[in-house]
């Protein structure tokens, strides 16, 4: 049992960006599904807005606690909220809610899942009009490195831009490979997960879908503005600058960056700490490399 929750817990990882529900038991020769809950605590950091400065050219530390329960029929659901613990207006400013199906034993693994996000009346957090985001990848898996492709929409109303429609689009093909190990002394277990991977993306509008981490996590942002709430300089206007790259609704869809992940975990008795992070080189703007780290903590019940 040990050894299916390290490398599930491995495979999720290196799909976080994506995902946190992918699952490689298969890997222990065990081929029959499962059911399984767990309760977490996610942490990074946030673009965020001071507002008694109106200045957004700094992140801000977030806590997400959540918790994500999958049937062995393939169908789960994941629930989470992100609160901001301090700056001028600390508080929740996300939540979350996404059912998804998913099958882990094969060769072939298939991902769905389906996110609505409510975003609170916090003034510190950016504005995005991207209210849903339907989510899909398949996973081969061989020997040797494991290749995953998905992509992601992103859709909703601009309510601060006329209640006009708008969407993003995210596509990505991944390499990966597992490697971990136990100790059957103390009962623990580690995996340390590389991965590389290319995006292609429209880069649109400011969103928190799980393929645009570059945008809603990046530590060198110095000008983020959208809509009323404004930012550095900010006079509203549905255009986002940063170091990187110019987002701003004309965009068409093309090559975004190319992004390499580490990612790694401990798991001791039905406790796990999972640290990551991630580096992306850009294509577009000044190539200048920007990255974030993200740490989280599960349970998992039995």
């Amino acid at each position: 049992m040990k050894k299916i929750i390290i490398v599930s817990l491995a495979l999720s990882m290196v799909l976080s960006t994506f995902a946190q529900e992918e699952n490689a038991k298969f890997l222990t020769n065990k081929n029959k599904d499962f059911t399984m809950i767990w309760g977490g605590l996610e942490t990074s950091t946030m673009p965020y807005i001071n507002n008694n400065t109106k200045d957004s050219s700094a992140t801000a530390i977030y806590l997400a606690p959540y918790i994500d329960y999958y049937h062995k029929t393939g169908f789960g659901l994941k629930v989470k909220t992100y609160i901001f613990p301090g700056g001028s207006n600390p508080g929740f400013f996300l939540t979350s809610f996404s059912p998804y199906f998913a099958k882990y034993t094969g060769k072939i693994l298939p991902y769905v899942s389906y996110t609505r996000y409510w975003q609170h009346n916090n003034p510190s957090a950016l504005y995005s009009p991207i209210e849903n985001d339907i989510y899909g990848h398949l996973k081969f898996k061989t020997k040797v490195i494991d290749f995953t492709t998905g992509a992601d929409w992103g859709f909703g109303i601009d309510k601060e831009n006329s209640n006009k429609n708008v969407n993003d689009i995210n596509a990505f093909f991944a390499l990966s490979h597992v490697f971990y190990g136990e100790n059957a002394n103390d009962k623990s277990a580690w995996a340390f997960v590389p991965s590389l991977q290319l995006n292609a993306a429209t880069n649109r509008y400011f969103n928190y879908s799980p393929t645009s981490n570059y945008i809603s996590r990046n530590r060198t942002v110095t000008g983020l503005k959208y809509g009323n709430r404004g930012g550095r300089g900010g006079n509203g206007g549905n255009t986002y600058i940063t170091e990187q790259a110019l987002i701003t609704e004309t965009n068409q869809f093309e090559l975004s960056n190319i992004e390499a992940n580490i990612y790694a975990m401990y798991i001791i008795g039905n406790f796990s700490l999972e640290p990551s992070g991630s580096l992306f080189f850009p294509l577009h703007g000044d190539n200048s490399l920007v990255g974030y780290w993200q740490i989280n903590l599960n349970y998992y019940f039995k």
